[in-house]
């Protein structure tokens, strides 16, 4: 069964749940809810509406808090090893916070150049939120920052890279993250939202602001309006500012090459308008369900802008170290151990596919390799015995070859007697000088030790000598000695035996 991990995204008015079901690299929405916490009565009892579906209640949690509630800031340490940044986090924090430094917990991404973005939260935050999701819903896994959540899930894209803007445009505030080279830079929350462009909208029409949020809402609203234009030309100016002001310090090298927005702000055409004007670049509104290419359940309606938040807080546990987990120190111990018979279950089934797979592999290639080595052996053996046919056993056939090649040298002479008196040179040099007009066969020729033995028949005594005299001028040859002779048993031709020694 694939296992289910529910995304809360908290604000100051709604509460925004994904309940996700993970099944290998992709998985399953497998329903949403928003909640209006002041319509439930609060925080607790809109978790308690949540956790009356038992499905809601029985998944291992993962919380995104709003930027506004967390402190964040830059150090610079020159190591990069989890254990000792850990140790020296808490004396480099002491001086740059306004909180006490054992009331807080921290947690840290990396960035270039050895600087480090750290997340703090207060001790009592972090407990009572675990107290109060715990109480109704499944174990809190991760605790961590809407907007840094969404941005690991953006920044985890292949084609991503240079310098970029993620703005979740809330009801009453926006959180931004500005990143480069998949680096988080900076993480603001600044004055705008969805309430602001409320008011500026009724002002511009005269009209009340229950009103001028359905207008909005519908989009019927004229593409003039002085009042909401300058809201968000105010906004693009603060954003303008942070990034040149970030480009002056020296932690950020671009100007921003793409936009990406979220959030129920997000679709305010104006506010989109203000921004490309701004940055030169067309913002994109942020689906990250087709971007994660999920599934969804047939029956459910998702709204992208709305629920994109809640969304990565229910894929946070598989970010990696690109956001925080303010679940650390005295509560990490607390941290849920999420469906370990689960995990267990699914590691041991890989594990033994894996095993069948090797041996598998390994009884194939064990097939192969001695099937190689038949085909080998039979080789040698056809070749030792065609080599070696008076051989009665093969036993080391290398060894017996070698042997068997140094007795056909000494036999047949296949040598050098000298430097340049080769098998091949005499041969070559008994054919030059024997004149073909005398009549001489040659049926016997050895070479060894320096000495040719030549036996052979000739029409006469005289074709003899004038053979020996022409042998005499080789330039490989000592001397030339003829044997006994005598008449062959026709009568016709006469039998010799000529003796060489070399030089």
């Amino acid at each position: 069964m694939p296992q289910t991990f529910l995304g809360l995204d908290i604000g100051p008015d709604t509460l925004k749940a994904v309940l996700f079901a993970r099944k290998g690299t992709g998985g399953r929405i497998l329903d949403a809810r928003v909640l209006n916490i002041n319509d439930c009565g609060g925080i607790d009892e809109a978790l308690k509406k949540l956790a009356e579906d038992k499905k809601f209640a029985e998944a291992s949690c993962s919380l995104a808090l709003p930027p506004s509630d967390v402190i964040f800031r830059q150090i610079h340490l020159p190591f990069r090893d989890d254990s000792r940044i850990r140790k020296t986090l808490a004396f480099e924090l002491e001086p740059l916070i306004p909180l006490p430094i054992d009331d807080v917990i921290a947690d840290y991404v990396t960035l270039p150049q050895e600087d480090l973005m750290v997340a703090v939260l207060k001790k009592s935050s972090v407990a009572e939120w675990i107290e109060k999701v715990e109480a109704v819903l499944g174990k809190v896994s991760v605790i961590d920052v809407s907007i840094a959540a969404l941005a690991a899930q953006i920044m985890t894209e292949k084609s991503q890279g240079g310098c970029g803007i993620l703005l979740d445009i809330g009801a009453r505030s926006t959180a931004a993250v500005i990143y480069e080279d998949g680096a988080m830079k900076q993480i603001r929350s600044l004055a705008f939202g969805g309430a602001q462009i409320t008011e500026a909208l009724a002002r511009d029409l005269s009209i009340s602001t229950a009103e001028a949020e359905q207008k909005k809402l519908a989009g019927d609203y004229p593409s003039a309006s002085p009042n909401t234009e300058d809201l968000c030309r105010r906004f693009c100016a603060e954003l303008q500012n942070t990034i040149e002001f970030m480009k002056l310090n020296g932690s950020l090298n671009n100007n921003p090459t793409r936009l990406i927005l979220t959030g129920g702000g997000s679709l305010f055409v104006p506010l989109q308008k203000e921004l490309e004007k701004s940055f030169a670049q067309a913002p994109e509104i942020l689906d990250l369900i087709r971007l994660r290419q999920l599934d969804t359940e047939e029956s459910l309606r998702v709204q992208p802008q709305i629920m994109n938040t809640a969304m990565a807080a229910a894929l946070r546990p598989f970010a990696g170290r690109k956001s925080f987990n303010l679940r650390q120190g005295e509560f990490a111990g607390k941290a849920a151990r999420v469906h370990v018979e689960g995990q267990f279950k699914w590691a041991a089934i890989m594990a033994g596919i894996i095993l069948l797979l090797f041996a598998v592999n390994q009884g194939l290639d064990y097939q192969i390799k001695t099937r190689r080595l038949d085909s080998l052996k039979k080789q040698i053996a056809a070749t030792f015995k065609k080599d070696v046919p008076d051989a009665a056993n093969m036993v080391d056939p290398v060894q017996q070859l070698r042997t068997k090649l140094e007795e056909n040298k000494k036999t047949f002479g296949i040598y050098r007697g000298t430097s340049e008196t080769t098998v091949l040179n005499i041969l070559k040099e008994v054919s030059g000088l024997i004149a073909s007009s005398l009549d001489i066969v040659i049926y016997n020729f050895s070479y060894e030790n320096g000495v040719i033995n030549m036996k052979g028949e000739a029409k006469n005594v005289d074709d003899i000598s004038a053979m020996k005299n022409e042998l005499m001028k080789s330039r490989y040859f000592k001397d030339v000695v003829m044997g006994p002779t005598n008449l062959a048993k026709d009568g016709g031709k006469v039998n010799f035996d000529l003796r060489i020694n070399t030089k």
